[in-house]
């Protein structure tokens, strides 16, 4: 009888361990209570890494910020998680995203957010052989005499690029939000790298084209002086 009560004792732990490896696949986690480590990088709308986005996974109460690179991480149980943003400057929208434990690093590329009826101008300012120029200074000016000027608010980036929407003072938390559709043209005010300039007219402005609304990027080349 002794042997048939241990026997039995046996049997019904084996069958709780096999119910226990059950409820824990089921809730995505390993019986050893192991977790897996999910990514989210977060870029602005030219790819560049953004700082201090606060990232939440489902209904994971804490909320995890980005580092310089973009990249927020966390260990959580294996699992399904709709990803929320929290902490992003106005001028950006993005997508929702799922995570998986099989596709646990996501990167979510910002859209711009402008205000309705407003454009997100660009200015491109490249070397005669395409290498971006980073550190320019430009504006636009709204095409034709005494057109109203609009200086960018953050010089070129590393792709070489400027926009017109952009933090203007983050700590009273200012933002120039887009421009009204129209056709402008474009200058460099400040950065201009020594050895060169491009062609442009008696006011300074880039005669190679200019910004609209259809067409809101606007490329200055430089040559060499």
């Amino acid at each position: 009888m002794k042997k048939f009560l241990i026997k039995c004792g046996m049997i019904l732990t084996a069958v709780c361990l096999v119910c226990a490896a059950g409820i824990f696949a089921a809730c995505g986690e390993e019986p050893n209570g192991e977790k897996v480590a999910y990514s989210v990088t977060v870029l602005d709308p030219a790819g560049e890494p953004l700082k201090g986005v606060k990232v939440k996974w489902g209904d994971v109460k804490t909320e995890y910020p980005t580092l310089e690179t973009g990249k927020a991480t966390a260990n959580l149980a294996g699992g399904e998680y709709d990803i929320a943003l929290s902490g992003l400057p106005v001028l950006y929208k993005y997508t929702p995203v799922k995570a998986t434990a099989s596709d646990k690093d996501k990167t979510i590329t910002l859209e711009w957010n402008p205000e309705a009826g407003k454009i997100v101008y660009t200015v491109k300012v490249l070397y005669p052989d395409g290498t971006p120029v980073k550190g320019v200074s430009v504006e636009l000016c709204v095409l034709g005499e005494n057109g109203a000027c609009h200086s960018f608010p953050v010089a070129t980036n590393g792709k070489g690029e400027a926009y017109s929407m952009g933090v203007i003072d983050e700590e009273y938390d200012l933002y120039l939000r887009g421009l009204d559709a129209g056709e402008y043209e474009g200058k460099i005010v400040r950065g201009l790298p020594a050895g060169y300039t491009y062609d442009q007219d008696s006011n300074g402005y880039y005669t190679g084209g200019t910004a609209t609304a259809s067409s809101p990027t606007l490329t200055i080349t430089l040559k060499a002086a």
